[in-house]
């Protein structure tokens, strides 16, 4: 049987060729890939935010561009109102010029009129009606004399009327011209101001149309990382197992305490936001035992579990040593149960020494409480919730 024993550093090479992401990140281990579905998890949120974004944005856009249609179809209809008007004013002005020549005309029969009654003088009406032959001829040019004053009189009146009317004509024409020229100036500003929103919240989609692209990618990076950080865990319990088996060492399913320590500082269970995965023991740089025999494994993540220890017991478990100060073994190495392999301390992801442990199956990476299935809870387990431990 070909033997694969396979080094973290060896992976975390393979993986940072795969996606540009902190080294930390890759390390063969379930903490690692817990970091790593975390990253998933927050990328999926970041994307959502970002779609659910998108969304409104294009859902205003919708609505500016409708806006910008019916201002612009209002903008049309005021020119078109602006272009009758102007129309209609150009009409009037044309009745207006015709106005003003009959008002020229009627000033010079008036003028005329003035004129021969000067040079005839006063006597002129009365002379006329002195010089009749009889009763009836008189009757007939008094008649004839009142329908020239009276003539005189209206001649003087439709003068004076068609000025006041040309005037107010005027007046109208441009009071409904400045009205619509202001109404058409202030929709040429909301039709303008709209383009202006419209434009830029098309530039706020298409941002985040290529953020969502740009988040995507990010999220597929991870997915294909996680596939490959499975498949290595996979095959180093693989590995370990078909070196435990041709060894002809069976694991009988028994853990011991991994410290002589007992004051587990925090449980597995939630907290802070997230499940914490095993318990912390209050192990101040001390030795750590090997809880059963198998095949161990160094790894650092200075962001987690610091430097670590991963021992494959077969049958399926593993246990897992975090925040060591410094381990006592070489990668691969088989550990007896018992065996000193590393010294407890502060590394990675803490503020206070102690020794984060798990059990775990080694396939999948669930994680089994140790408390109970070691043994029942010592009398000295406490509950601190102080954010010493991870």
């Amino acid at each position: 049987m070909k033997k694969i024993v396979l080094t973290l550093t060896t992976i975390f090479t393979v993986l940072m060729l795969m996606v540009s992401i902190p080294l930390y990140t890759f390390a063969v281990s379930k903490s690692d890939k817990d970091a790593l579905q975390d990253k998933i998890n927050n990328a999926k949120s970041e994307l959502k935010n970002i779609q659910n974004s998108q969304r409104d944005a294009k859902s205003e856009l919708e609505n500016l561009t409708i806006q910008v249609m019916d201002a612009e179809n209002e903008l049309d209809s005021l020119k078109a109102e602006l272009s009758e008007l102007e129309s209609s004013i150009e009409t009037k002005e044309s009745e207006i010029t015709e106005k003003q020549a009959e008002i020229k005309r009627k000033e010079k029969l008036l003028q005329e009129r003035i004129v021969a009654l000067y040079e005839a003088g006063d006597s002129t009406y009365l002379d006329v009606l002195l010089g009749s032959d009889s009763l009836l001829d008189f009757l007939s040019k008094y008649e004839i004399v009142q329908q020239i004053v009276d003539a005189d009189t209206a001649l003087i009146t439709d003068l004076d009327n068609d000025k006041k009317s040309l005037e107010n004509e005027k007046a109208e024409l441009e009071t409904s011209k400045a009205k619509v020229k202001e109404l058409k100036d202030q929709q040429e500003i909301k039709s303008n101001e709209l383009k202006i929103l419209k434009k830029n919240k098309q530039s706020e989609v298409d941002k985040l149309s290529d953020e969502e692209k740009s988040k995507q990618s990010e999220i597929d990076k991870y997915n294909t990382a996680m596939e490959e950080v499975n498949r290595q865990l996979s095959e180093i319990g693989k590995d370990a197992q078909e070196r435990l088996d041709r060894d002809g060492v069976k694991f009988d399913g028994s853990f011991i305490w991994p410290c002589n320590n007992k004051y587990v500082t925090s449980r597995m269970k939630w907290r802070w936001g997230r499940w914490h995965k095993g318990i912390d023991i209050g192990a101040r740089y001390e030795n750590v035992y090997a809880s059963a025999s198998g095949y161990a494994y160094n790894a650092t993540n200075p962001g987690g579990y610091g430097t670590y220890i991963m021992i494959f017991h077969g049958d399926g478990y593993a246990t897992l040593y975090g925040h060591l100060n410094s381990s006592h073994i070489r990668n691969g190495q088989y550990v007896s149960q018992g065996q000193v392999i590393a010294t407890s301390g502060n590394s990675g992801g803490s503020t206070g020494a102690h020794l984060h442990f798990e059990i775990r199956n080694a396939q999948d990476g669930v994680g089994i409480d140790p408390i109970g299935y070691i043994f029942p809870l010592p009398d000295e387990t406490a509950e601190s919730e102080e954010k010493t431990n991870e």
